[in-house]
């Protein structure tokens, strides 16, 4: 054991040195990183006390040290961008699918080819996807975040994808008390916290990886995307729909301010309309949509507005009027469509009954067939002209559209 311990601290210095050189950015995360060997893991895993594990005889195993550099890079780049954490909210197996696909992607795309089989690939979940008949271009999918990535996978889940949820299952794996093995390289939080030591980890490699020059694009993609803020989606909802009720609401100095008689009061002009586009194709799961649904109606309820939900999918379909709870449970529960996913017939739907500056909300997973399409997106930009605001809530893909506020989802 000695021996095997010693040939892995050697592995260990060689390919620091070498990433360090190659890609300062993953070089800096390699030596942040604290290595236990421990026999009782099957492989290798990145766990939530911000280590990574390796079984030593699996190592021994990897057929270079092409592999080796491979392996640790790739478990390196799931505590960087904190996948160990952001499981916890999710299905495990599906997650970890979708984190392996991304952080191989962008190895791949970095020369680090070696990935031990059987190493997860973006023509995996490609050809997945299509057999459910999920058409994602593969150009999109090798630009895909883990969230966008996960999402599809959400929608073609079958018991033999989801696995299990056990949090010891997977290389994204909790953190277990009373660790034993041997430590190889230290490093590590210490008594921090370890999901706030890997945060503030990813931008201190960021500027180290500046200084020396060298930091690919896709790199400065991931980290800043993985650095932003998550906002509660519905708290950007209300910013959002609040934004577009100010519009119709101006002060007025033929009436005093109820609270200080020496300021102007409001006057509304006119009663605006929500409207709530519910994407109905199955892409937005059930207590997803519950959630939205309720959401929208107490934005309406607080600004004293009616609400108008237009479900749709690769059509539109009757429009439902929201006056109560109960009236929300029962759209809630007939928003179950199963075609496809078309935008335009929607808005031609919105465009015939909507007023002058209305608010508009739309509910999707972004993954609409025809977005691109001239007639949708012109269809589109008149929705927005004529809109108060319009807010798409996305539990997927981030599209871009014009005069539009994005809300994601989580």
């Amino acid at each position: 054991m000695k021996e095997l311990v010693r040939a892995v601290k050697e592995d260990l210095a060689g390919i620091k040195a070498l990433t360090m050189l190659q890609v300062p950015f993953l070089g800096f995360l390699l030596g942040k990183i604290r290595i236990i060997l421990d026999g009782k893991i099957d492989t290798v895993c990145a766990t939530t006390a911000g280590e990574v594990i390796v079984n030593p005889f699996f190592w021994e195993g990897l057929p270079s040290i092409e592999a080796k550099t491979f392996v640790l890079l790739h478990e390196a780049l799931h505590l960087g961008f904190r996948h160990p954490w952001l499981v916890r909210r999710r299905n495990r197996a599906l997650y970890n699918l979708a984190a392996d696909m991304v952080v191989n992607e962008m190895l791949f795309r970095h020369g680090y080819t070696a990935a031990p089989p059987p190493a997860v690939t973006t023509e995996m979940i490609y050809a997945m996807l299509r057999t459910q008949g999920i058409q994602v271009p593969l150009a999109e999918l090798q630009r895909a975040s883990v969230e966008e990535v996960y999402h599809l996978l959400a929608r073609v889940a079958t018991r033999s994808v989801c696995g299990t949820e056990d949090g010891n299952t997977g290389d994204l794996r909790e953190r277990e008390g009373n660790r034993e093995g041997v430590v190889v390289q230290e490093g590590g939080c210490g008594g921090e916290n370890p999901e706030r030591y890997w945060q503030a980890a990813v931008p201190a490699a960021l500027v180290a990886a500046q200084a020396a020059g060298s930091l690919p694009a896709d790199l400065r993609r991931q980290v800043e995307a993985s650095l932003r803020g998550q906002v509660d989606w519905r708290r950007a909802l209300r910013a959002c729909v609040r934004e577009g009720m100010g519009r119709t609401v101006v002060t007025t100095w033929q009436r005093a301010s109820r609270r200080y008689a020496s300021l102007p009061g409001i006057k509304r002009l006119g009663v605006q309309t929500i409207w709530a586009l519910v994407d109905c194709s199955g892409s937005i799961g059930e207590a997803l949509l519950r959630r939205f649904m309720s959401e929208v109606y107490a934005l309406a309820r607080v600004h004293h507005c009616p609400l108008q939900i237009i479900p749709w999918d690769a059509r539109a379909y009757p429009l439902t009027r929201a006056c109560s709870p109960a009236r929300i449970k029962v759209a809630a529960d007939r928003l179950r469509g199963g075609g496809g996913t078309v935008l335009r017939p929607a808005l031609e739907a919105l465009l015939e009954k909507m007023h002058p500056q209305d608010t508009v909300v739309i509910l999707s997973d972004g993954y609409i067939a025809d977005l691109e399409q001239p007639a949708t997106l012109n269809l589109y930009r008149r929705v927005a002209v004529r809109a108060a605001q319009v807010v798409f809530v996305t539990a997927g893909k981030m599209p871009r559209l014009p005069r539009t506020a994005i809300v994601r989802m989580f």
